[in-house]
């Protein structure tokens, strides 16, 4: 409350999708839209199964919390994870994001991808194959990702 009386800009809280069904109600109502997480290839889905759980988690959201806006403010699919094997892939990677894309656009649903680059910091030290650090739609040399290739092909990059 102290938050919106001082700023003109819409407020949220970001949460993964499982609080805001279970818990968001009574915060719900102090936000103007909820900022919800999804990640399917945490939840051990595939990559057949990773658009479709999506949806049924903002769905769910939309469910129990039917009069706010859902902004996906976090969504994503690894390009490597030695947590995730196979799963894990620029292809999986470049096929969730563009699904998801055309999801949302078709049903005017707003997305932030998770995330720009690659963070070899995050997670395990030891492990420079875990999923943490994998994210990106650009390596950590700033190089794009497959994910981005049809993004640079209309720019003529």
């Amino acid at each position: 409350r102290l938050v919106k009386a001082a700023i003109e800009q819409p407020v949220t809280v970001a949460d993964n999708y499982v609080w805001w069904t279970r818990h968001g109600e009574p915060l719900a109502v102090e936000v103007d839209f909820l900022g919800v997480h999804t990640y399917p290839a945490w939840e051990e889905k595939s990559i057949d199964e990773a658009l479709a759980y999506t949806i049924e988690n903002i769905n769910g959201v939309h469910a129990a919390l039917p009069d706010k806006t859902i902004v996906i403010l976090e969504a994503g699919w690894p390009s490597i994870a030695v947590e995730f094997g196979d799963r894990a892939s620029e292809i999986n990677q470049a096929r969730y994001y563009r699904e998801l894309s055309d999801w949302a656009s078709a049903a005017n649903t707003t997305v932030f991808f998770f995330e720009a680059f690659d963070e070899p910091w995050k997670g395990n030290p030891s492990e420079p194959l875990g999923a943490e650090k994998h994210f990106g739609l650009f390596n950590v040399d700033r190089s794009p990702k497959h994910v981005l290739a049809h993004f640079s092909d209309e720019a003529g990059m």
